[in-house]
């Protein structure tokens, strides 16, 4: 009897193992002529809400996130996983930068391998998510708005691109997107000239610190977007430079900072 409950369990064992070492799993056709971003976002938002976009290539349809989560058995596991679309049109997922917690210390030490965390069945389920949204004309929509909408993300497509690219990107993507901000007031002007067909009274000025709240996941920590607020809500001439607003807004222009890594971007209030 010790010897049959001996055998069973190296055979679950075997199998743990062999799900966990396998190659990647196949790769999967994506519906011709979606668009990727919709399909990623969706999926790491849902499966992985505290991940962050370490790099975009967009138009090479590429994708880096940092922060995916797991556990090897009651170890837990973080690393990079990387999205792609191949010239042939499949989805193609790799992993990088394996990092494990030891349970004692509970620091973070980079390892060569994941051990017992079963990496094919998570990218078996993001291929199969991704399939689902791209499918789903409701949900793809969502996942698009949603993705336009998200400063982080459309800050880590912008800081890769060409200034010809990001002009492509702002005119046929980012323009008209929603972005709810917040930060410190610089200064508030009159400005009384139009702003896609509306006059508006004010301009006011503020920043936003990107600033991430997990340091496996900082990688674009520390830089700023400059905001131009147009407005017409006359409550703004009250504000100080000591005053931190909360705006929700539309874009109607962006431009490279001048100074340093950031991006300045001109908004219409959601009056």
């Amino acid at each position: 009897m010790v010897k049959k409950i001996f055998l069973a369990a190296l055979v679950i064992v075997a199998l743990v193992l062999g799900g966990c070492a396998s190659a990647p799993v196949a790769r999967q056709a994506y519906p011709s002529g979606t668009e990727l971003y919709p399909a990623v976002y969706g999926t790491i938002s849902e499966m992985f809400p505290r991940a962050r976009y370490a790099s975009i290539d967009f138009y090479n349809n590429s994708y880096t996130i940092t922060g995916i989560t797991g556990y090897a058995l009651t170890t837990p596991v973080t690393y990079d996983m990387i999205i792609r679309l191949t010239s042939s049109g499949e989805i193609d997922i790799s992993y990088a930068n394996i990092f494990m917690q030891d349970p004692k210390t509970r620091i973070w030490s980079r390892s060569e391998a994941f051990g017992l965390y079963n990496y094919s069945k998570v990218f078996s389920d993001v291929t199969d998510k991704m399939l689902a949204i791209a499918n789903d004309r409701e949900a793809f929509a969502r996942a698009e708005k949603a993705a336009m909408a998200d400063i982080f993300f459309v800050y880590a497509i912008m800081e890769k691109l060409t200034d010809l690219a990001f002009k492509d990107f702002i005119e046929k993507y980012a323009k008209g997107s929603t972005f709810v901000l917040e930060g410190p007031v610089s200064d508030v002007k009159e400005y009384g000239r139009p702003v896609n067909g509306i006059t508006y009274k004010y301009i006011v000025t503020m920043n936003k610190n990107l600033i991430q709240d997990d340091s496996l996941a900082s990688i674009i920590s520390g830089k700023t977007i400059y905001c131009r607020l147009y407005t017409n809500r006359d409550d703004v001439i009250r504000l100080s430079k000591t005053s931190v607003i909360k705006v929700s807004a539309a874009l109607v222009s962006a431009a490279r900072g001048s100074i340093g890594s950031g991006l300045v971007l001109d908004l219409a209030a959601s009056e």
